[in-house]
């Protein structure tokens, strides 16, 4: 392995030397110049996507992301340049271009333009940077803009993502946390920033916490669908990548201020943002910093099931339990952007942003166990979930993710471009002091109604002023995740030819160096506590479960230990009490080390007016090292943690891609691509140890298996949009994926160690599967009805997916779909925009399906994600000319659609948990 991976690098570095070699023996024989600018609004906003032709040679560029536009490899003489942009005037100029030199031209394009004499500023006249991205892009991208995001009530990246065709997200506390792209799970899809992958900061998988980062410190977002060379081929479902705020064309001034209120905390929101912008030193150092802040007290009402088979075949409920959660959550992102030009052909830049998302949670759960044991055998316990007083009594959940990048775009020999980065990322999670207190009482009888349907509940009163109750758990653990990654890529674009059969050639290498490390330690003070205290938190009650829970008025207010008593027991009195560690808790530690070396290959052809053609190939050395641990119980009852020692895991992918771009008009764009793509295995997965949980009933354990091989695709795709002239499109995509090797958490019954009744959880390459997809589109104003409605627009989108298992590792099981993937998706939104005034309705549905994180061999006992459907209305209006005054108002999830889980069967809840509406407004300010 070692020998291929140096052959490999060998021949990636001989090829980037010798096509450099031919760069600039042709740019010195050829006396070439090139033209260089950026393109902006009147109002000194960039313009991403638009399109730059010398239209004498066919050829032509797309302004980059920050409105940046490169045209190289140009004879001396005089050309005229024409910029276009769908919805503003396009405009042209003269340039001369001499030889070995570079010139300096900044087009400024007018907003509106004129159909028949009208001038047309309609309903989605604020998208057009998106519609311009898409419509220039060569693959199928989805892009969502700045101006699209403010016009949505969505606070994070995750709720801003829901609105684009195709996807859909999971939540966790009503905000949307992890994306789904084509109707595969969230670890089949990368989240970049500007291009780089970011770390998870959870302990068990890759995939990304979109809830980390707020929705206003975003620039733009694309949606990669079908991902080309030059991009990292672990990306399934697609690539999403967030644009942070670039350094401006001019100064940038904006102020946000806001309030919330939530039904549960009922207590306000707050929201602030800043964001700072502008160039010093005759325009050659630029600078753009942004800032926010929010913190929503927040909570949800829960319940939650679990049922299981008996010997009879039967389903037969076993567990329940009622939650009352209370969550404060804490945003804070901060950004900066600056770059220095040296010249037109030489510029360096940096770009940083850090986001901290701090949860301080309580939990009051009751918990009814063993419900099919039989009448005496049954228990009931009252839990409390805090943390210490230092932490407000809370669980403090802290995570954080940070990017910096440090890179330059040079422009060499006046012919091959040449961009390099090196960037630092890190994701972490803190638990510090995360404390359980728990009562127990036990061989009682509970008497369930509705089991099976869709909410159970107890007809037994269970509370702490009625039986003998124990203390049966005091801990105390502090859990710390980081996961660092340093990054190094060189980027070379050299054009061939100009003209109907022009041609390019990219090429590059990245190595990306991955660590990621798990540390859990965990006390029982359960024996220590007694000692000292007795029962004295007997003396602390409070009640929970709150008037109008929103699972029904069945569930009865219940009295918990108090989470200021549980915060108030000291460090002190923790260590007096001497407590025992959790071994099994410390089981699932890990040490993780990747390194992932990539080169690739890509070639751009012209094939005439209207036909392109782009060829691909990337290779991706793969190098990881994992170890863990294996919690031991000898003979005699002793426990201790074995060290694994340190597995390998070694591979090569190589990732060819094929794409065509047909231009049948300059409104109608037909593409048709084949990639192959790749996901690696989660850390957590390829643990080679186990751990165990022995607080649940029965025993959970979960074994590693660092053998995984990573999951493959084989992409085909082919999609047709059409632009209006008046902003909006109308889009139909058709795709297809063979995936091998899909990894699911097989869940099987069985011994394990000293527990006879476990529930044993490894991973395993389950399936190969097909996954068949149609999305369709739909963005216009209502102008081509009549003038006067150009005001009034639609957004949607549909997206029906159809996967169907084709190889299982189990055998025979008839399955129907594949883990993850619903079946329909749908986004509409009716709005008004005139006058300032602009009013949104928005809809969102995602149809059930089987949930990814767990395999039951049992049908019946299967977990699914159950539809949804979101309401939300928002409002705002702005109004002024050098100084804009913007008032905002929304109102989300006014259907108060419930996270819900069922297992096997639709009315057989397994996870029901309720958020309520919730409102915000307030005030923004720009200059």
């Amino acid at each position: 392995m070692r020998k291929n991976y140096k052959k490999l690098s060998l021949f990636c570095l001989s090829a980037m030397l010798s096509v450099a070699a031919v760069a600039v023996t042709d740019s010195n024989e050829a006396n070439l110049g090139t033209m260089r600018g950026r393109i902006v609004d009147n109002s000194n906003q960039v313009l991403p996507g638009a399109t730059v032709m010398i239209e004498s040679l066919h050829t032509g560029v797309v302004s980059d992301a920050n409105g940046f536009y490169t045209i190289p490899n140009l004879k001396p003489g005089v050309y005229t340049v024409k910029v276009s942009y769908v919805g503003y005037q396009p405009t042209t100029a003269k340039l001369t271009i001499s030889a070995e030199k570079t010139e300096v031209k900044d087009f400024v394009l007018s907003e509106g333009m004129e159909l028949k004499g009208v001038e047309v500023k309609g309903a989605f006249h604020g998208q057009s940077r998106a519609i311009n991205t898409q419509k220039n892009n060569f693959n199928i991208t989805n892009v969502v803009s700045a101006d699209q995001i403010g016009k949505f009530p969505d606070s994070n990246i995750g709720d801003a993502l829901k609105r684009i065709n195709g996807i859909n997200v999971q939540y966790d506390q009503g905000e949307a946390r992890f994306g789904q792209v084509r109707g595969t799970s969230p670890d089949l899809t990368s989240v970049t920033v500007n291009g780089n992958r970011l770390p998870s900061a959870e302990g068990d998988i890759r995939n990304v916490q979109l809830d980390l980062i707020p929705a206003d410190m975003i620039q733009t977002i694309e949606v990669n669908k079908v991902v080309t060379a030059d991009m990292d081929g672990d990306a399934i479902g697609g690539s999403i990548n967030l644009i942070t705020k670039n350094t401006p064309y001019k100064e940038v001034f904006n102020i946000t201020a806001g309030t919330g209120y939530s039904w549960i905390s009922e207590k306000p929101q707050l929201n602030l943002g800043l964001t700072y912008g502008n160039r010093f030193f005759n325009d050659k150092l630029g600078f753009m910093a942004a800032i926010s802040y929010q913190n929503s007290p927040a909570g949800s009402d829960n319940t939650e099931f679990e049922y299981d088979i008996d010997d009879d075949g039967k389903v037969v409920l076993t567990d329940a339990e009622v939650r009352q959660y209370y969550v404060t959550r804490e945003r804070q992102s901060y950004s900066l952007s600056l770059d220095y030009v040296f010249n037109p052909n030489h510029k360096v830049f940096f770009n940083g942003i850090y986001n901290r998302r701090n949860d301080w949670e309580n939990r009051y759960r009751v918990s009814y166990k063993d419900l099919a044991d039989g009448e005496g055998e049954m228990k009931a316990t009252i839990e409390t979930k805090g943390g210490s007083a230092d932490n407000r009594g809370a669980r403090l959940e802290r995570q954080q993710t940070m990017d910096y990048t440090l890179g330059g775009e040079h422009l060499l020999w006046d012919k091959l471009s040449a961009d390099w980065s090196a960037s630092f990322s890190r994701a972490s999670e803190g638990r510090p002091d995360e404390r359980y207190m728990s009562l127990e009482q036990k061989d009682i009888t509970i008497n369930m109604a509705d089991a099976g349907l869709r909410q159970p509940y107890s007809t037994t009163y269970i509370n702490l002023d009625e039986g003998e109750w124990k203390l049966d758990e005091f801990t105390n653990a502090n859990e710390n995740i980081i996961e660092n990654e340093w990054k190094f890529k060189l980027d070379f674009e050299l054009p061939l030819a100009n003209g109907l059969y022009g041609n390019k050639l990219k090429f590059g290498g990245k190595y990306t160096r991955k660590s990621k490390t798990k540390d859990v330690v965990c006390y029982d003070y359960t024996d220590g506590y007694e000692a000292m205290f007795g029962d004295d938190y007997s003396n602390y009650y409070i009640n929970r479960i709150r008037d109008g829970f929103m699972p029904g008025s069945q569930y009865k207010s219940t009295m918990f230990i108090d989470k200021n008593y549980l915060g108030g027991i000291s460090h002190v009195d923790l260590a007096a009490m001497g407590g025992e560690q959790v071994l099994e808790e410390s089981a699932g530690n890990y040490d993780a080390t990747e390194q992932v070396s990539a080169g690739y290959l890509r070639f751009e052809q012209k094939l005439g007016k209207k036909l392109e053609l782009m060829l691909g190939l990337r290779m991706e050395a793969t190098n990881l090292k994992t170890s863990g641990f294996n919690w031991i119980v000898d003979e005699d009852e002793n426990e201790y943690l074995e060290p694994t020692g340190t597995y390998k895991n070694n591979y090569i992918n190589w990732l060819p891609s094929v794409l065509l771009k047909y231009n049948a008009t300059d409104d109608l764009k037909v593409r048709a691509s084949y990639t192959k793509t790749l996901a690696r295995p989660k850390y957590s997965h390829m643990m080679p140890g186990s751990s165990i949980n022995r607080t649940e009933s029965p025993v959970e354990v979960f074994v590693g298996n660092p053998d995984l091989k990573p999951v493959i695709s084989n992409n085909y795709d082919l999609s047709a949009e059409y632009y209006f002239k008046s902003v909006g499109l109308v889009s139909a995509s058709l795709f297809y994926k063979r995936i091998n090797d899909y990894m699911v958490e097989h869940v099987s019954k069985g011994s394990y160690g000293n527990y006879d009744d476990c529930k044993i959880t490894r991973p395993v390459n389950a399936f190969d599967a097909d996954l068949l997809g149609v999305e369709l589109g739909l963005q216009r104003d209502f102008g081509f009805i009549h003038p006067s409605l150009k005001c009034f627009g639609f957004y949607g989108n549909y997206t029906y997916t159809h996967s169907n298992v084709v190889k299982s590792v189990f055998g025979n099981k008839d399955e129907q779909a594949l883990p993850g993937s619903p079946e329909h998706m749908a986004n509409a939104s009716l709005y008004f925009d005139k006058g300032g005034l602009n009013v949104r309705l928005s809809y969102n549905f995602t149809s059930a399906f089987q949930d990814d994180e767990e395999y039951q061999e049992e049908a019946q006992l299967r977990r699914y994600y159950d539809k949804v459907n979101y309401l939300d209305l928002n409002a705002s209006y702005t109004w002024g000319k050098d100084i804009k005054y913007t008032f905002y108002a929304a109102a989300n999830n006014l259907l108060n659609q419930p996270l819900r889980y069922y297992q096997g069967e639709k009315d057989r809840t397994m996870q029901v948990e309720y958020y309520g509406v919730k409102l915000q407004a307030g005030f923004k300010l720009s200059f």
